[in-house]
């Protein structure tokens, strides 16, 4: 793994594979693993790779405000997805470029130097999937925008696919956890996981666009980032608007639109979707029960949570049960 990065001191940080035991929670099986810690605190490198096509997992959990100036490889297409936080970035050629929670977009980007800005205490986390240049030679799904795109690869230009980072819906979100975890397996797995999550980010930029900027400043996405932690630290709760405008500060309409703007859903349905996606996870590989599952995920009526669960995924909660751990 090739990756040089200068913190905002100007020094060069030295990595190694002997991760501290800080970063042990973050560490994914059958990846190739690197970390540097300082007084900015850890940061850890993770990929897989299959037939020219690699996904790389940033981790920054930082204690301040902190730049770093990153070195890669020789340039590639990289789909970007950040998941955690919002992170800045200027690239040489596109300027400053934020990426909120469940951002995404194509990019390319030729220059080997870009800086990288975490602006707040916290925990920063990215995925890039790396593929060479010539897989747009290959049958995609047709997108306008592609055109452009493919012109400014060609001239070697640095180039972002769409306009605005796009907002990774729950169907992509679960396909690059997939892929993800995919590493344990075998690479032609990978290879055809990283293709598929392509082609399935193409079409969701051609079905469902967004053209319009986030407009929360940096403060109110962050009261975001909290009332949607305390949601899923808190699956029990039946929370209520009420309740979240408190904790974060925001009024109904700033949290309103700002669940609209980051996750593309209101706040009663993103709750109502993390507490599917943790019942369909528990469910698996027969540890609890059905009864067990829904308590766990806040439901007090366990008729309630079957019709929940059956209308969300159109197959009961016993069935999933009876299924193989994924």
């Amino acid at each position: 793994m090739q990756i040089k990065l200068i913190a905002d001191n100007h020094k060069e940080l030295a990595f190694s594979d002997q991760l501290p035991n800080a970063l042990d929670a973050y560490v994914v099986q059958g990846a190739t693993s690197i970390a540097t810690s300082g007084n900015f605190g850890h940061i850890l490198f993770q990929q897989l790779q299959s037939n020219g096509i690699f996904i790389r997992l940033q981790h920054f959990l930082v204690n301040r405000s902190c730049t770093f100036t990153m070195q890669e490889d020789e340039p590639m297409l990289k789909l970007r997805f950040h998941l955690t936080n919002h992170i800045q970035y200027h690239l040489e050629g596109l300027g400053n470029v934020i990426f909120y929670e469940q951002g995404y977009n194509l990019l390319y980007i030729p220059f080997q130097s870009n800086r990288v800005h975490c602006q707040h205490p916290g925990i920063y986390f990215t995925v890039d999937v790396h593929f060479p240049t010539y897989t747009l030679c290959q049958k995609l799904p047709p997108l306008v925008l592609m055109n452009d795109f493919q012109k400014k690869v060609m001239h070697l230009q640095p180039a972002m696919l769409a306009p605005v980072n796009q907002v990774a819906s729950r169907t992509l979100l679960t396909h690059v956890h997939q892929l993800i975890y995919s590493g344990k397996r075998a690479t032609t797995s990978l290879h055809s996981r990283s293709l598929a999550l392509l082609t399935l980010c193409l079409e969701n930029i051609s079905d469902h666009p967004v053209w319009e900027p986030v407009t929360l400043s940096m403060q109110e996405a962050q009261a975001i980032y909290l009332a949607r932690t305390h949601m899923e630290e808190n699956l029990k709760h039946e929370w209520t608007l009420k309740e979240l405008t408190q904790l974060t500060g925001l009024n109904d309409y700033k949290l309103k639109t700002g669940f609209q703007q980051l996750y593309h859903s209101s706040c009663a349905d993103y709750l109502r979707d993390i507490r599917m996606e943790k019942a369909w996870q528990l469910l698996s590989g027969k540890k609890f029960s059905v009864s067990q599952v829904a308590e766990e995920v806040g439901y007090t009526n366990l008729s309630a949570f079957s019709k929940a669960f059956k209308k969300y995924y159109n197959i009961t909660a016993r069935e999933r049960s009876k299924e193989n751990a994924d």
